[in-house]
Formats: C-alpha cells, sequence, structure tokens
C-alpha cells in the first residue's frame, strides 16, 4: 500500500483552470458507481489542471482505475480511519469525491473530512430521474444539506434545464456485473473486509439470471396489469415502491422499517380501513427483482388479510406513469417520493429522506398512519411543488448519467463546474484572508 504522494504532484497542484485561480489542493476520488466513470471523471479534472489522485480498495476498483496516480488500500476498518486521517495531514487535499455517502469506509471520510475543512462532493443517482446527476456537499438524501428544507422566500426555478434520458440502465446493469464478479473473485483477503455489500459469486449470478427470467416472464402480465389500474381504477389505487434490500439508504434513514415490514403492516391497514372500491398495487425495484421473493411474501399476507383479489404486483413498468394516476404513494424513503410530488399524489415518506417535509408530504419520521394515509388527500399547492423541484434541480442536479457514454461526458462536465466554482470561492476567501491581515509593526 503506497501511503505517500510522489514529488511531481506537487507542481500539477500548483496549475491554474482557465488560467483565473490556483487549484485549491489536490483532489481525492474514493469508490465511484460501478464502471468507468471515476475514470473518466479523474481524466477531466486532470486536463483542467486538478492533481487528481485515485484510492481504490478491491479488485472491481482497480479495474476501472488507472495505474497513474492510484493509490491501492488493503488494510481494515479501523486501519482506514488511521491512514487517511494520516494522508489528509499531510497531503494538501482539497477535495475528497465519492460515490453513496452511506458506505462505511465515506462514512469515515466524510467525518474526517469535515475535521479537517475539507470540502467532500457527494455523489448519487439523479434525483430527478433520468437525464440528472446529483452532486452535492457533504451528503445526499437524508443526509443532503437540504434534506427537509424548502426553497426560499423569492426563488424562482430556471426554465432552460433541459432533461435527456441518456439509457444507461442496460450499461449500469452490465458494469455491475463486472465490477462484483471481478470484486468477489480477485479481490485479496485482507480487501474483503471493506466490502460495502456482500454478495456470493454462484448466488449472485443466479440472482440476476433469475432478474431477466422474471422480468421476460411478466412484461406482458404486467402491462395488462397497469393497463387495467389506468383505465379502470384510475385515483382509486394506491401504489407501495419497495426499495433495494441492500440500499445503503435502508439504514439508519429507514427508521428501523425494512420491505417485508413496509408489506405487512400496508396490507393489514388496507384490509382494515381503505374504501373497498380501492386496490393496493406494490412495484418491485429492477435490481431487486432477481434478489428476493418480494412477490410470494405479498401474496401471501394478502391472502391472510383476505384482500388478495384487491392487490396487484408488477416488476417492470414506468413508475412515474403508474404514480401520475395512483390516489396515493407509500415509500420508506424512495426518490420515487420525489415523482408524487411532481405529479401532485399525496404520498407517505415512512423514514428521513430528502423531501420529507410536512409541507411536501405526510412524513412519518418512523410512525406512519396508514389508516389515516387511505383517505387523505394532502397535497401541495402547485406553486410550492413547482418551486422545490426547481429548486432541488437546481441546486443538487447537473445534467449526464454514471453510465452511458455520453451521459458520462455531461456528468464528468458537471462535476469539473462544481469544483472550479467551490475551488474558486476557497480561493477567494483565502485572499480575502490574507488581505484582513494587518501588517507586522516596525520598531
Amino acid at each position: 500500500m503506497r501511503q505517500s504522494l510522489p514529488a511531481d504532484a506537487n507542481s500539477a497542484s500548483q496549475r491554474t483552470i482557465a488560467g483565473s485561480h490556483a487549484v485549491g489542493g489536490r483532489v481525492v476520488l474514493l469508490q465511484g458507481p460501478v464502471g468507468p466513470f471515476f475514470k473518466h471523471l479523474q481524466r477531466t479534472l486532470e486536463g483542467a489542471g486538478f492533481s487528481c489522485w485515485r484510492i481504490s480498495f478491491n479488485a472491481g476498483d482497480r479495474l476501472f482505475a488507472p495505474k497513474r496516480n492510484r493509490i491501492d488500500f488493503r488494510g481494515s476498518p479501523l486501519l482506514w480511519e488511521l491512514w487517511f486521517r494520516n494522508f489528509l495531514r499531510e497531503h494538501s487535499i482539497g477535495f475528497i469525491i465519492l460515490f453513496g455517502c452511506n458506505r462505511p469506509i465515506h462514512v469515515v471520510a466524510r467525518r474526517l473530512a469535515d475535521e479537517a475543512g475539507i470540502n467532500v462532493l457527494s455523489l448519487e443517482e439523479g434525483y430527478l430521474r433520468p437525464g440528472f446527476v446529483t452532486i452535492e456537499q457533504g451528503g445526499n438524501n437524508s443526509g443532503s444539506p437540504l434534506a427537509g428544507c424548502l426553497p426560499p422566500e423569492g426563488f424562482e426555478p430556471n426554465e432552460d434545464l433541459k432533461r435527456k434520458d441518456f439509457h444507461g440502465f442496460r450499461s449500469m446493469c452490465l458494469y455491475g456485473g463486472v465490477y462484483y464478479a471481478v470484486r468477489t473473485l480477485f479481490s485479496l483477503p485482507s480487501e474483503r473486509h471493506q466490502f460495502h455489500r456482500r454478495f456470493p459469486a454462484i448466488p449472485e449470478a443466479y440472482a440476476w439470471a433469475r432478474n431477466v427470467w422474471r422480468t421476460t416472464a411478466n412484461r406482458s402480465s404486467d402491462f395488462q396489469t397497469i393497463e387495467t389500474l389506468l383505465e379502470h381504477y384510475e385515483r382509486r389505487y394506491f401504489l407501495v415502491v419497495l426499495q433495494v434490500a441492500a440500499d445503503m439508504q435502508m439504514g439508519a434513514a429507514a427508521r428501523g422499517w425494512s420491505t417485508p415490514k413496509l408489506i405487512r403492516e400496508a396490507l393489514k391497514s388496507f384490509a382494515r380501513s381503505a374504501p373497498k372500491e380501492f386496490r393496493l398495487a406494490f412495484k418491485i425495484h429492477p435490481l431487486q427483482r432477481g434478489h428476493g421473493n418480494e412477490r410470494e411474501l405479498i401474496l401471501r399476507e394478502a391472502e391472510a388479510q383476505g384482500i388478495a383479489e384487491r392487490v396487484d404486483i408488477f416488476y417492470t413498468g414506468s413508475v412515474g406513469l403508474i404514480i401520475r394516476h395512483a390516489a396515493g404513494v407509500i415509500t420508506i424513503n424512495s426518490s420515487s417520493g420525489l415523482s408524487a410530488i411532481h405529479h401532485g399524489v399525496p404520498l407517505l415518506v415512512i423514514g428521513e429522506a430528502l423531501y420529507a417535509n410536512d409541507a411536501l408530504a405526510t412524513s412519518a419520521h418512523g410512525e406512519p398512519d396508514f389508516d389515516a394515509f387511505w383517505t387523505s388527500e394532502k397535497v401541495a399547492s402547485a406553486e410550492l411543488r413547482h418551486r422545490y423541484l426547481g429548486w432541488i434541480r437546481e441546486k443538487c442536479l447537473k445534467p449526464g448519467d454514471f453510465y452511458a457514454r455520453a451521459g458520462i461526458s455531461a456528468a464528468c462536465q458537471g462535476v469539473l463546474e462544481v469544483v472550479s466554482s467551490m475551488a474558486a470561492a476557497d480561493g477567494a476567501k483565502e485572499s480575502q484572508s490574507k488581505a484582513n491581515v494587518p501588517p507586522r509593526s516596525t520598531a
């Protein structure tokens, strides 16, 4: 494990961006999205004059990282904290960029960066998808600086920011399969302590094969189910949006809730309190189709509650379209809640989320009242919803995609814009601070 940077990196960190300001310290990339995005980002930042370094933690990281300016960390979680604290102390680090702010190694890195006053850019899938990526200081989702907040008075959204679908889902699945296979098969024993998700190779391969099978086998029946809901039950069905069980958002921010608990409690309450002419639909997450047996659990619990004929389940279909025509949406903390806000549909958010504000949704903070929600018509005004989504888009999002080629290029430029802007602001503050230092008196 190399613990020092070569001397020639110092000269790179002194170059300027567009000839206007000095680069504010080195940039360190930790773990990124599966695939080559961080490799392209490193090249983009270096081309703009930043001294950029990558820390890899396993064979999957190394597969998608250049050998140049790369540090391979192979220690334990305890050693990571000790080593990274020393690393930040010894080197002029201006920015840390990471994807997935709740991964254990990133939680440690964010805390140490906060103690040292170092900028952290946390990347995530776009809050509004497709066409955008999320870029925020500090954290994302419930850890976002904007979590639970509303736009300031007088804010007017920029209507010129257009959305483009880069069609990156298939690339994401391909890169994910390659990344996790290489990570599982070729990582050293000392690196396995740092895995944020542990997937045995054979069961994981089976799960992805089952994902493909379920997607293909259910596409036609899902289409018919959705068509029936839209034609005959518009605004008379509730949608429960299920999430990936291994999603880091399903940790502390879920307030003790899990997918099985949500399924059981929603079905019990629906049988007890929902209007008899309404239906309850469950949308299984695309990345969870092969990894769980949610469908079997839903059918079993619905049968036990005597409401099997009023319950629908689908693996495929546009979640935005289904939300648009629903009577209400329930989620633990999925970003799909923003779609409910966009379409003006009543929303129950059980855990902590970016949008968990009582002005926008029914925010349960871990204690949902399902019985009351079945008859709730609480929706924020169109004006507030428009301003809020425009504010989130302007403050947190940049056009791009982490997986499709054209989207990668756009997203890299978005990250560069944010880093350059922050570096310029830091440089201005430093200059102002120096200007305010009184001159030493002479005897």
